[in-house]
């Protein structure tokens, strides 16, 4: 499968794009979500990423509508699981343990590259987190480092919660096998959230990115063919997933014309439905 760039010259450059995308959302009068953050962190970087990126309004678009939808999954999953730690891994610009109505007992760990979370810190040195917050400084990429600190939080965890958002597509399968593994290999991690496309749903990205797959280190390319299906093996079952295009549809992002919708077969909109979308997966036993 070919993989998709971004006009992007480091991973961690998706974080500004995410945070300036979070704050055109917050502007608008029918805003979703209000991150009083997002602009201060996304800064001229931010802004100069996003005038480079193709298609840039659908993907901002794009953006609001997984952290909306996320948003309501962390929320409903901590009250109703009884959810006394979550942990963000590749956690970027994120400012959710800032805004969301969270119990302030709650333990919430943020782990991304040291740069990220120095640079975040730096720019809200007097911002107060509704919650415990600690962060933890990780390349994921060094498999002792990101074992250890899973432990780490194990010994803090009872009711664990773990989500990565716009994180695993930068992947390759090994590594998200690998990094579900030492998820499991944590009793406490019960849930665990992500986002996730389908073979067809990063073609389409490519796409909309002009068929661009040799510039750029910074490239998509985790899109099991098996779905969800690819997290069974390693103690990891979906117990919900959101299509991508129906929350867009209910929120009013990037909405398909109702006409459109209904000159599909039931086959054809099943396939749009799985193309990508957000899956909420529990432990099981291996």
């Amino acid at each position: 499968m070919s993989t998709t760039s971004l006009p992007v010259e480091y991973i961690s450059d998706t974080a500004f794009l995410t945070a300036l995308y979070r704050a055109m959302e917050s502007d608008r009068p029918d805003a979703h979500f209000q991150d009083p953050y997002a602009r201060i962190l996304a800064g001229e970087r931010g802004e100069q990423l996003a005038k480079a990126m193709p298609k840039g309004n659908s993907v901002a678009t794009g953006c609001a509508v997984r952290t909306y939808v996320i948003d309501e999954l962390i929320l409903r999953t901590v009250e109703g699981n009884g959810i006394d730690t979550v942990l963000n891994i590749g956690a970027g610009l994120d400012t959710r343990p800032y805004r969301l109505p969270l119990p302030n007992s709650l333990h919430w760990f943020e782990s991304d590259l040291p740069i990220v979370l120095a640079y975040k810190a730096d720019k809200l040195p007097k911002v107060q987190p509704v919650c415990n917050l600690k962060s933890l400084p990780l390349d994921l990429t060094d498999a002792i480092a990101r074992q250890t600190v899973f432990r780490h939080i194990g010994t803090v965890a009872k009711w664990g919660f773990v989500f990565t958002e716009g994180l695993l597509i930068y992947m390759t399968r090994e590594q998200v096998a690998t990094l579900a593994l030492d998820l499991h290999a944590q009793p406490q991690f019960l849930w665990w959230l992500t986002d996730l496309s389908s073979p067809i749903g990063l073609q389409q990205i490519h796409k909309s990115l002009g068929g661009t797959t040799t510039a750029g280190e910074v490239k998509m390319q985790f899109a099991p063919e098996e779905g969800t299906d690819f997290f069974r093996q390693y103690g990891w079952k979906a117990i919900e997933f959101r299509s991508f295009f129906e929350e867009a549809q209910r929120l009013k992002r990037g909405a398909l014309p109702e006409g459109f919708i209904a000159q599909l077969s039931q086959k054809n909109w099943e396939i749009l439905r799985q193309m990508s979308g957000f899956v909420l997966m529990m432990r099981t036993e291996l």
